[in-house]
């Protein structure tokens, strides 16, 4: 079943993203990540299309080092900074930051020396800073995921409280899930219209 966090805040990119990064993390952040044969770095060429492998078993085999199935940060237009995607279930943030920076963004990044010509126009010099609050739905866990010059910590500002497990969503909570479901329904409209 899973459970919903609500997330605010940013972490900024200092250079910021080149085209080849931003494409490159745009389509990571679409694929399902699982142990591909093809790697842990396998993008989609089409990332909406990608039906994943045909074992269902294998398809939900994390990659070695990946923290989950789903890699929820998307770079920002301008490329100057990571955001989460506003998904309703995202899982392990901050490990799949720590991911992301450690891999393809800071100087040494692993990506760096795989050899693959996916990353020749990668820069691997970026600096991260910035602050995304977290607050789980089910208990009320109120967390920050820190950033200052590449180093990644999360602190939890109010502990996980099991008396929220039964309560009604917050006023702030249904207006989220009513947009949410309000864009859904306009994006499934406009589906069917462009298969008409």
């Amino acid at each position: 079943m899973g459970f919903t966090t609500d997330f605010i805040g940013h972490i900024d990119i200092t250079p910021s993203l080149n085209e080849a990064e931003q494409a490159y993390l745009s389509a990571f952040s679409l694929t399902r990540h699982y142990d591909r044969e093809e790697g842990p770095y396998y993008v989609s060429p089409n990332p909406y299309a990608d039906q994943g492998d045909r074992d269902p078993e294998r398809a939900n085999q994390l990659a070695p080092g990946q923290p989950q199935i789903w890699c929820r940060w998307v770079p920002c237009w301008d490329g100057c900074c990571l955001a989460l995607d506003g998904e309703e279930k995202i899982y392990q943030p901050t490990r799949w930051l720590d991911y992301l920076a450690r891999h393809f963004l800071v100087p040494d990044a692993e990506a760096s020396r795989s050899g693959l010509a996916v990353f020749d126009d990668f820069t691997f010099d970026h600096r991260l800073d910035g602050l995304v609050l977290g607050c789980r739905r089910d208990n009320k866990q109120l967390f920050a995921i820190r950033v200052e010059d590449n180093v990644i910590t999360e602190d939890i500002l109010r502990p996980a409280d099991a008396r929220y497990l039964d309560y009604p969503p917050l006023p702030y909570e249904e207006v989220i899930d009513r947009d949410r479901r309000q864009s859904g329904r306009r994006r499934s409209a406009a589906k069917r219209l462009r298969s008409v």
